[in-house]
């Protein structure tokens, strides 16, 4: 144990010397530790180890031990409605846990082994400082160097206040200080000094400067046994050794905000957001600038545009422009651009110019110049009197009389009576039954190259290469590859699947199913059930009763009478002056002259009677508490 001396009496004279003896725990924790944590206490500014600094904007130096949030409501007292915002003031406390410079000259000394020694820098932590630090966190009447959370100074010895933490508040702020003890409560025994070596073989007591050679050893004791640290928080901390609170508390509070009845009567200028019920009597005649969600019943006679959205029943006459998707049942007489994908089945003739894709049946009169240049893919039944450049690929007879020029396959029975004058150059694999150079009969396997002026009527198929002129009537199958371009004056009753380039002018109606490309001029009733998926240039001037179903948006001028529901955007320029009758949430910036109730927000000047009850979100003057936190020490 460290040494000391003993005598009968004090001040220790060569009268009553006794010798020397060792100091015990108590004895330590009154001279030692009053030095030491008297200094540590009184020369304190944040900075030095072990020491506390508290600031708002996380500045300070060390490790962070907690926070104390303070709140304030940013509306005064009586705002109403108030939103709650709030303004934040964060406090952060540290303690310094950088090591200080360690510093001995003169050491204490002990008794071991028989001899005194002085002691090492392990043997001085555990056998004096550990004992300094356990007093002066418990309290010990002889230590200072504590740290207090209380609004004011402790009692018993010397307290400053280091740090402020406020909280504040409409009503008046209020404070709270980080005190720390600068002086002791009671006055230590002088005569408890630890003694030092001089030589080799003579003690001496220990001044209280040589003692204070030790206090930065006491402060990076602090830190590496956690004994003397501290922690800012609402309970007590869960990690290790004993933690105890020291002082009261800081407090975060704010005033309420709570609803409140007025019931008196309000003359002045009411600039806030009303978040009632208007239910009396008077005419609302301001300028209505909110949002407006509950059903309007009266008339509406603002100039302003609207431009919101529109989702209630539209019964009166719509003069702008419709832009939704909604199906189109009235009567259109303007202009139409779009892509019509419905069926036509009013009575007036197209007379206009169809510049858009037609996929609807159609059933009136084609009276256009342009040629059909799409692919037409059903039943055609007028007359046809234009060149027709398509493939015919149907199964019924062709009955009328063919005038053109003939250019493709032709595999049809020709019934006509004009006989054939070209050349036929292919092979004939038939039987030749006529006369024919002075013997009759035989198989004719040869090429015929002359000209054929007769009229073939034998069963055979001809199968071989025809290169003559054949002037007769055909009624077989042509199913050679030349093309024929003569003019055909007959009636053709078959199939024909080629491509057909002249100008139909017979009178028999055309009844089979027509696949090709028509480029001509349609004059005729077309009644096929079909639809039309070409292209419709022209101008569209008839009454249109079906549904309109495609994707395009309708940008002219509708006129008639407007039924359904309109759930678009109107960006006319027009005053609606009729009932509305829906659910209005768009921005209302016009005149309300009706008598229904107003449940929005009104942000104008409110210069009428109020004799209802009034009531709202109100700030109090009664305080609630936000949070609370404390101020731990590590004691063992």
């Amino acid at each position: 144990m460290v040494l000391r001396i003993k005598s009968s009496a004090t001040p220790v004279s060569s009268a009553n010397l006794q010798g020397l003896q060792a100091m015990t725990t108590d004895e330590i924790k009154n001279y030692v530790a009053n030095v030491l944590t008297v200094s540590f206490g009184a020369n304190a500014d944040g900075t030095g180890t072990g020491e506390i600094n508290i600031t708002t904007n996380g500045t300070g130096t060390g490790t962070s031990i907690g926070t104390f949030v303070d709140t304030d409501l940013q509306d005064a007292i009586g705002t109403h409605p108030s939103a709650g915002a709030v303004d934040t003031v964060t406090f952060t406390a540290k303690q310094v846990t950088a090591a200080a410079a360690e510093s001995i000259t003169n050491r204490a000394v002990k008794y071991s082994s028989s001899t005194i020694k002085e002691l090492t820098d392990a043997e001085i932590d555990t056998e004096l400082l550990d004992y300094a630090l356990t007093a002066m966190t418990a309290e010990s009447a002889y230590t200072a160097g504590q740290y207090k959370l209380q609004p004011t100074a402790p009692s018993g010895g010397t307290w400053v206040s280091r740090y402020t933490l406020t909280d504040v508040a409409n009503g008046g702020n209020t404070l709270t200080y980080l005190w720390q003890k600068t002086a002791a409560t009671s006055s230590p025994d002088t005569s408890l000094k630890p003694l030092k070596l001089i030589n080799t073989k003579d003690v001496k007591e220990m001044s209280s400067d040589e003692i204070l050679q030790m206090l930065p050893n006491f402060r990076n004791r602090i830190i590496e046994s956690g004994v003397g640290t501290y922690k800012i928080q609402s309970s007590t901390p869960v990690v290790t050794g004993t933690w105890v609170q020291l002082g009261n508390s800081a407090t975060d509070t704010r005033e309420e905000v709570t609803p409140a009845n007025y019931a008196g009567n309000f003359v002045g200028n009411f600039t806030s957001n009303y978040a009632g019920g208007y239910v009396g009597p008077a005419p609302y005649s301001g300028t209505y600038a909110g949002n407006y969600s509950r059903n309007f019943t009266g008339n509406f006679v603002g100039p302003a545009t609207y431009s919101g959205t529109y989702t209630g029943n539209f019964t009166g006459n719509y003069t702008g422009n419709f832009v939704g998707s909604a199906p189109y049942s009235g009567s259109y007489s303007r202009a139409f651009s779009g892509n019509y994908a419905g069926g036509y089945v009013g009575t007036a003739p197209y007379s206009g110019s169809y510049s858009r894709a037609f996929s609807g049946n159609y059933v009136g009169n084609y009276v256009g110049t342009a040629p059909y240049s799409g692919t037409y893919s059903n039943n055609f039944t007028g007359n046809f009197t234009g060149n027709y450049a398509g493939t015919y690929a149907g199964t019924a007879p062709y009955a009328g009389s063919y005038s053109r020029g003939f250019t493709g396959n032709y595999v049809g029975g020709y019934v006509g009576t004009a006989t054939y004058t070209g050349n036929y150059t292919r092979n004939f694999s038939g039987t030749y039954t006529l006369f024919y150079g002075g013997f009759v009969g035989g198989n004719f396997a040869g090429n015929y190259l002359g000209t054929f002026s007769g009229g073939y009527v034998g069963p055979a198929t001809y199968s071989g290469t025809y290169a003559g002129t054949y002037t007769g009537a055909f009624t077989g199958n042509y199913v050679g590859p030349a093309n024929y371009t003569g003019n055909y004056s007959g009636t053709y009753a078959r199939a024909f699947t080629g491509n057909f380039t002249g100008n139909y002018v017979g009178p028999a109606p055309y009844s089979g199913t027509y696949a090709g490309n028509y480029t001509g001029n349609f004059t005729g009733n077309y009644v096929g059930p079909a639809t039309y998926t070409g292209n419709y240039s022209g101008n569209y001037t008839g009454f249109f009763t079906g549904s309109y179903v495609g994707p395009a948006t309708y940008t002219g001028f509708y006129s008639g009478t407007y039924a359904g529901n309109f759930t678009g955007n109107y960006v006319g320029t027009a005053t609606y002056t009729g009932n509305y009758l829906g659910t209005f949430s768009g921005n209302y910036v016009g005149s309300y002259v009706g008598t229904a109730t107003y449940t929005g927000f009104y942000s104008g000047t409110y210069s009428q009677t109020f004799s209802g009850n009034y009531s709202g979100a109100t700030v109090q003057a009664t305080k609630e508490t936000i949070s609370t936190v404390y101020l731990w020490v590590r004691t063992v």
